[in-house]
């Protein structure tokens, strides 16, 4: 049932532009700045296939930075310039390059670290973890350049030189010059202790949690930026088979409160990190006690969301919050980070705070000090990944982040968006790991729990776009998706469907009479799979491809031997038609709101969705000061998408299920009279 509102008609006010062919996917930060800016603009602009980034870039003769692994560049941009590369179909997105912000004893022993150091002999060896971070000191004893820090890169980026510079410049010793942070972060996460070898309470005293783990320095400076993250991301990628980086840290963020956004170009290259095998944690961001300011680069279901507790097992006060309902804006775990004392980078802005001052130990002035902040939960999240997998190297991204959350310790009091599962415990989460089965070869064949989306897409032996060609039969069981699977009935029966994405997993169920299926994609067999098991019926086989093009793809089952039993596709992507093409249409509206200081005004846009539209993306942009929201109604007259933020313009997409007759929906209370616009674009397969 609607709530009371008051409804302003605005229909002689309305305006419609018409359709026109929609462009390259603009981030929200830059369409706002092309409304108030007139240029030029420092961009970063991802595309569909890595193979396409230089020819595209060198057409517009300006200087660029491209990335090794990342199918991405950084550009400064005349408007001119930008539509050029919006209009190019190799072209996906374009974000701002906007700035970002750089979000131990006492915790090892609250959380069982040092138990699982003394006792279990566990510390993290063999294990690497990347500091993306303001950089890492290595001449510092307890991070010491080639025992410790294997590797040391400034990362030096300059869009205004002729050509553009892109530089990792390794080998350097001190790459925290200014900042400090990192040095603290990389001392949190793996510092030796050197410095505090003799302490009378405990050899290396201040050590972090996993002491035994080797490090890699990313070091981006004070002035951290999307590019910079970038870069920072794309090295450890292309790095990480020579340098054996199992784990990338990152306390760093911005954005606190927006919503999870697949193209923002930092989390598509977490997401590669993620699929390639790499623990990604991030810090929840700052912003507390206030509720909806998370890192938005925290949120995203891949990366691991560390939120900060005190030595009291307690939420600290400035840790972000989530919102409470929501599917993604939530910690996953807390940890440390309140007074935590780690290594110093004297002569930085950060180095200069907290000096830990002892007067059995005056020399801790020069090499400790001691602050607080999620920046510092999160390291020690990526050191505990380390010590999991020095007990267990076959564990996967997801078991990892599953085990942390699953032995965590409950917070009374607290909710779910506040503190994710809880107050890590690392010996808990050390003796789950050894018990637990490795998977990680399935996870790095394609068998993750995310898809670049967040959720996988969902097609099973039901759904009208998979065809059968031979004889099949509809069988039931409880443990299949949907409650049911299909079964062929002879040789030379294929399950045939159209997908549009780069990865897919099929899922079949095996059996005493499951036999062999050939899996064909664009006409090639990429694997067989057998579906035969001893005993008992119903056991699980899921196979996943991926590596493949961001295009259109035909998959076929072809059963060779036996039976098949088919349950399920899952997609980073959709299914569609066979011989599907997609074309979008946007449609404009412009209004006027307000004034209206007391009630709230409400504007209605229907408009109808055919059979063939797979997706909705609109945003709603105004002039002057106002605080406009925005929300999609589907034919039932369910609000199925919105974008309530502080943001201008607002954004908001939504894949199509059913067909009729949808609605935008404008509402806000305006004291005074305010323009504004509504961009509607519809995707449809022809």
């Amino acid at each position: 049932m609607r709530s009371p509102i008051t409804y302003t008609a605005l229909a002689a006010a309305l305006t419609l532009s018409g359709y026109a062919a929609a462009d390259a996917h603009i981030g929200p930060k830059l369409q706002q700045k092309l409304q108030q800016e007139s240029g030029p603009f420092n961009v970063v602009v991802s595309f569909n296939d890595k193979s396409s980034v230089d020819t595209v870039m060198q057409g517009l003769n300006v200087p660029f930075l491209s990335m090794q692994a990342l199918p991405m560049a950084g550009v400064n941009v005349t408007k001119q310039q930008l539509d050029i590369l919006a209009a190019n179909p190799e072209v996906s997105s374009i974000y701002f390059n906007a700035p970002l912000e750089y979000s131990n004893y006492t915790s090892g022993e609250i959380t069982g670290g040092h138990f699982v150091h003394d006792n279990y002999g566990v510390d993290g060896t063999g294990v690497t973890i990347a500091v993306l971070d303001s950089g890492v000191d290595a001449t510092h004893p307890d991070l010491e350049f080639g025992s410790k820090t294997i590797e040391n890169v400034k990362i030096i980026g300059d869009l205004d030189l002729a050509g553009g510079i892109n530089v990792f410049a390794e080998g350097t010793l001190n790459s925290d010059t200014s900042s400090g942070h990192g040095t603290h972060v990389a001392g949190t996460v793996a510092g030796s202790g050197a410095a505090s070898a003799n302490d009378e309470r405990r050899e290396n005293y201040n050590d972090g949690i996993a002491p035994g783990a080797t490090l890699v320095g990313l070091g981006a400076g004070e002035g951290l930026n999307i590019l910079y993250g970038l870069l920072g991301f794309d090295y450890a990628i292309a790095n990480q088979d020579r340098l054996g980086i199992d784990i990338i840290t990152n306390s760093w963020g911005g954005g606190d409160g927006a919503e999870f956004d697949p193209n923002n170009p930092i989390n598509q290259a977490s997401y590669l990190a993620y699929r390639n095998g790499m623990v990604v944690s991030f810090a929840a961001s700052n912003s507390g006690p206030d509720e909806d300011t998370l890192n938005q680069y925290a949120i995203p279901p891949w990366v691991i969301n560390v939120a900060a507790g005190d030595p009291n097992k307690e939420l600290a006060d400035f840790s972000s919050r989530g919102l409470e309902g929501h599917i993604w804006k939530k910690p996953d775990i807390t940890a440390p980070g309140d007074g935590i004392t780690s290594t110093r980078a004297p002569n930085t802005a950060i180095g200069a705070l907290g000096p830990v001052v002892d007067p059995n130990h005056p020399e801790y002035y020069l090499y400790y000090h001691t602050i607080s902040g999620t920046s510092m939960a999160t390291p020690f999240i990526a050191g505990t990944a380390a010590l999991l997998l020095s007990v267990n190297p076959d564990l996967s991204p997801d078991q990892i982040e599953e085990i942390l959350k699953a032995t965590a310790d409950p917070m009374a009091g607290y909710k779910e968006h506040e503190v994710g599962s809880g107050y890590v415990n690392v010996k808990a989460a050390i003796d789950m790991a050894r018990n637990v089965t490795g998977e990680r070869l399935s996870f790095e064949q394609g068998n993750t729990d995310w898809s670049s989306q967040g959720f996988w897409s969902q097609g099973d032996d039901t759904d009208v776009l998979v065809d059968y060609i031979g004889r099949f039969k509809e069988k039931s069981l409880i443990t299949a998706f949907g409650g049911g699977y299909v079964e062929s009935k002879g040789k030379h029966s294929t399950v045939k469907a159209s997908f549009r994405g780069d990865a897919i997993k099929i899922h079949f169920l095996s059996g005493p009479k499951g036999g062999l299926v050939d899996v064909v994609v664009d006409g090639k067999t990429l694997k067989t799979v057998s579906l035969y098991r001893e005993q008992g019926f119903g056991g699980l086989v899921v196979t996943p491809i991926k590596g493949l093009t961001d295009d259109t793809h035909e998959i076929e089952l072809r059963s060779v031997k036996d039976k098949m039993y088919f349950d399920r596709f899952e997609i980073d992507g959709a299914l569609v038609d066979n011989g599907v093409t997609y074309v979008e249409q946007t449609e404009t509206y412009s209004g006027v709101m307000g004034p209206s200081a007391e009630n709230l005004e409400v504007a209605e846009f229907p408009f109808d969705v055919a059979s063939n539209v797979v997706q909705i993306q609109s945003s709603l942009s105004w002039d002057g000061v106002a605080d406009l929201d925005f929300y999609l109604v589907d034919p039932a007259g369910n609000e199925v998408a919105s974008s309530a933020s502080l943001s201008n313009p607002e954004a908001l997409s939504f894949d199509v299920k059913d067909s009729g007759t949808y609605t935008l929906r404008v509402t806000g209370y305006i004291s005074a009279l305010t323009n504004y616009q509504v961009t509607n674009t519809l995707t449809s397969a022809q």
